[in-house]
This record gives C-alpha cells, structure tokens and sequence, in this order.
C-alpha cells in the first residue's frame, strides 16, 4: 500500500515538473526598426485608390500602428503621373481615374528624406460563370412565396489566383417581384423595417491549389433567404504571382498559423517595395458579374 502511495506521489511530480512553463525573455520584442509599411492598390475600376502608410511595431504591442504623414506619394502610368492627397493620416488617394488591362504601374513615396518604389502589372482578370442561385430546401419559410439560396465559392483549386467579393441585397420593392395575394413574410418584414437589405457581403481569396493548414479555415457556406428581384454582384479582382506569393505568407502566419496538424515555417513575408520598406503595391484588373433572381 505504502509503495502504490509513493509511485502515485512520484507521478504526481513527474506530470508538475512536465507541466511546468519556464518564462523565457524575448530579447528586443518592445522594439521596432520602425520601417516603412506600405498597403497599394490601383485597379481597373473607375475609382478613387488608396496607398497607406504606417511604420513597424514591436512584437508585443497591443496599440494601433503609428500611420505616417506629410509624405509625397505618386503613381506613374508611363508618362502620367498621379499624385495622391492625404485624407487622413497615413492614407492617401487619387483622384477618380481607371487603370489598363496590361500597364505596369510605379509607386513612388519620398518621406523623411527617403525614397521608396514599387511595380506593379495589371493582369486581366479571369473570366467567370455567375454563382449558381438555387431553390431554397425545404426547411425554407415558404409561406406562399419562392425562395433561393446561393453557396460561396469554393476557396481551393481555381485556374489563378484572385481576390474574390460578393455582396447580395434584397429590393426595397420586393413586392414587386411577387403575385399580388403574397404574402410577405415576417423575416423580410423585418429586413425592411431595419434597412438590413444586404444578406451578404464578404471579401476573400480564391487559392490555385490546396493550401493543407487552411483546410480547417474554411467550410462550405450558404447564403439562404435569397427573394425575388435579390441582386447578387460579383468581383474578381486579378493578382500576380508576387501578390499572391505576399498574401499566401501573410495568411500563413495570421489566419492559416497552427490550424490542423500541418503548418508552415515563420519567416518574414515578401515585399516589392525598395529601400527596406514593406507591404505590398499591387495593380488588379476587376472582372464583375451581377445577376437578378427573377
């Protein structure tokens, strides 16, 4: 009886020892190089576009990152130069212009007596079928109408990479779309009511292969209570190898770290900005589609 009391008193130790977590000070994480960070985009929508800017933080910082203001900002379109005014601090945009299906596009920052650059090539964007709005099942509140629902888009095994948004809303006029004895049921009622006519709006990647450590990211989704006269608009947005290659290392150490048993190993994410600046500048063709159910 003593000998179990003892082997059970070792065992004991053995797992507290085990369980232990020694605090290990990590030399420089309250520090930061407090390098240039940049966030680009131009695109071939007709629209105003924004460059930000910011500087590094320490590992360990929990505040907002410091935004950086009174730099001068250009894009060069060959010939054309398009300066961008500060709106607020750290952001800075365009006037409405559009950008071309096949320019390379240069980025030029000079701030605190530093000059940073960056290229960028608009590919066109790939051409898609509309997402495929059907009938909803039979656990829809029928209540003498049709209803619809729409899956978003698989995030796995596209032809190239692209950012991917969808947005649906339901009409005000939704009445219309129905026979004049329907009656409107209460979940619309209340969309209404409360102005929530978008049923969906979400932005995210559409990956060319399978990516193992976001397989627990993502899941298949619907989009149910999809009425009559429901616009549904599309986009996608077109990226180069090296935009995709700095998106896919950012997710791999925010999004994609430690999910499922597989990972990938920490390292600094890529940048086409000079002079050790980071972030990306991209330039993105925009392909849309939009569709009503009637």
């Amino acid at each position: 009886m003593n000998k179990i009391i003892i082997n059970v008193f070792a065992l004991a130790l053995l797992l507290l020892s085990v369980s232990c977590v020694d605090v290990i000070d990590w030399e420089g994480a309250d520090e930061s190089s407090g390098s240039l960070v940049v966030e680009g985009l131009i695109t071939s929508e007709r629209a105003t576009h924004q460059v930000k800017l910011s500087r590094t933080q320490p590992v360990i910082e929990e505040t907002l990152p410091d935004m950086v203001s009174g730099a001068v900002v250009e894009i060069h379109e060959g010939n054309n130069v398009f300066l961008l005014k500060e709106t607020m601090p750290g952001v800075y945009e365009t006037d409405t212009i559009q950008g071309k299906v096949g320019k390379t596009y240069l980025l030029k920052i000079i701030v605190d007596q530093q000059t940073y650059e960056a290229t960028a090539q608009m590919l066109p964007a790939q051409r898609m079928e509309p997402v495929e709005v059907f009938p909803w099942g039979e656990e829809a509140p029928q209540q003498g109408g049709d209803y619809f629902q729409f899956i978003f888009r698989d995030n796995f095994g596209n032809e190239a990479p692209m950012q991917y948004w969808v947005q649906s809303q339901i009409p005000e006029n939704v009445a219309d779309y129905y026979p004049p004895d329907w009656q409107m049921p209460q979940w619309i009622a209340d969309r209404l009511e409360n102005g929530r006519l978008i049923t969906s709006d979400s932005s995210y990647y559409l990956h060319p292969g399978l990516e193992p450590p976001a397989i627990l990211a993502y899941g298949e989704t619907n989009v149910s209570g999809v009425t009559y006269g429901t616009r549904v608009v599309e986009k996608f947005y077109s990226m180069t190898d090296e935009h995709y290659a700095f998106i896919r290392a950012m997710m791999s150490e925010t999004e994609w770290q430690g999910l499922g048993p597989f990972s990938y190993i920490s390292a600094n994410a890529p940048t086409n900005i000079s002079n050790g600046g980071l972030g990306f500048f991209a330039a993105s063709d925009v392909y849309q589609i939009e569709q009503v159910v009637e």
